[in-house]
């Protein structure tokens, strides 16, 4: 009887493995995949992200499911998938707020961005928006920022919260043009943009997404952008280093795992978003949304990631801002 119990799971194992590699085990994804949004609902990387997981659900005949995990300036929700099994069922939609910036604003940051994750692919890259409320009698970037320096301590801008790329964005700002500003953090961009709306703030530095309906119904006025050059999706606003020359933030966003998720994972991932980003239909529906699409994953993608979490912890230092 043990000798026959033994040739069976001999038998059963030359078996499998002459069955073919899809046979043995379900491929990926064969349960739904959770892509976790570090802020909360109705932002550019909540809408980016949303876009994101229905082009990749049917890609991938599977569900990808937004989840969004807001607070402490992004930074709860990337933990949260920094200590997730490595398997591919937990993503992040991140951002140069949360990957970039964070090591530099908090002293006991939960993760590390360099070593706890493994950069599956980019997806988008643009500007924020410098947006005044229309009351402002200022008609471009110079004259607003003549007059910051006239209400010094007075005016008040918002943000996503304390360490948000609003607030760094702002600070930037405040540095090199000899500006005194009050900020006002809130738990999300767009709430910070309501209250831009009612008037009890009175500018922002803000993602498009938020902010450039606002502007096109003339509830808003937006003056410049971020980027060092004009934005190709915003032509006509000129670029905040026209008056403050170094003036520079870009944006970015992308899909990421957490660190140990195999090659392959990250593979089955990155070619589809790849895909996408190469239809004109994604081109044209990201410009509406502020962004341009830039496809990089591989070894283009890690230089990239590190070459900006190294510029923005040093930035982030020399703006003097801390955070615990």
């Amino acid at each position: 009887m043990i000798r026959s119990t033994r040739w069976f799971a001999f038998a059963c194992a030359i078996v499998a493995l002459a069955l073919p590699a899809g046979t043995q085990a379900q491929p990926y994804p064969n349960r739904p995949v959770r892509l976790v949004v570090p802020f909360a609902p109705g932002g550019g990387t909540d809408v980016l992200a949303r876009m994101l997981a229905q082009h990749l659900s049917k890609a991938l005949s599977g569900s990808v499911v937004v989840e969004n995990r807001a607070g402490a300036g992004g930074t709860i929700g990337s933990e949260a998938v920094a200590k997730a099994a490595p398997d591919g069922y937990t993503l992040l939609m991140g951002t140069n707020a949360t990957l970039a910036l964070a090591p530099g604003l908090y002293p006991k940051l939960g993760y590390d961005p360099l070593r706890d994750f493994v950069p599956v692919a980019l997806v988008a890259t643009g500007p924020s928006v410098l947006v005044v409320h229309p009351q402002i009698g200022a008609a471009d970037a110079s004259a607003f920022l003549k007059f910051a320096k006239a209400f010094a301590g007075k005016l008040n801008y918002g943000s996503a919260g304390n360490g948000s790329m609003a607030h760094i964005a702002t600070s930037l700002f405040n540095r090199l043009g000899g500006v005194d500003s009050v900020h006002v953090p809130f738990k999300g961009g767009a709430a910070a943009v309501q209250e831009l709306v009612a008037g009890r703030l009175q500018f922002m530095i803000a993602g498009p997404v938020e902010t450039l309906p606002l502007v096109q119904s003339g509830r808003l006025r937006a003056l410049a952008v971020t980027s060092a050059a004009r934005f190709a999706g915003l032509p006509d606003l000129p670029p905040l280093a026209d008056v403050l020359p170094g003036y520079e933030i870009v944006n970015w966003f992308g899909l990421f795992a957490p660190a140990g998720t195999q090659g392959d994972i990250a593979g089955t991932l990155a070619r589809p978003v790849r895909e996408w980003l190469a239809q004109r239909d994604t081109q044209d529906s990201l410009v509406k949304q502020g962004v341009e699409a830039r496809a990089l994953d591989g070894a283009a993608l890690r230089e990239f990631f590190n070459a900006d979490v190294a510029k923005w912890t040093r930035e982030v230092r020399a703006l003097g801002i801390s955070l615990d």
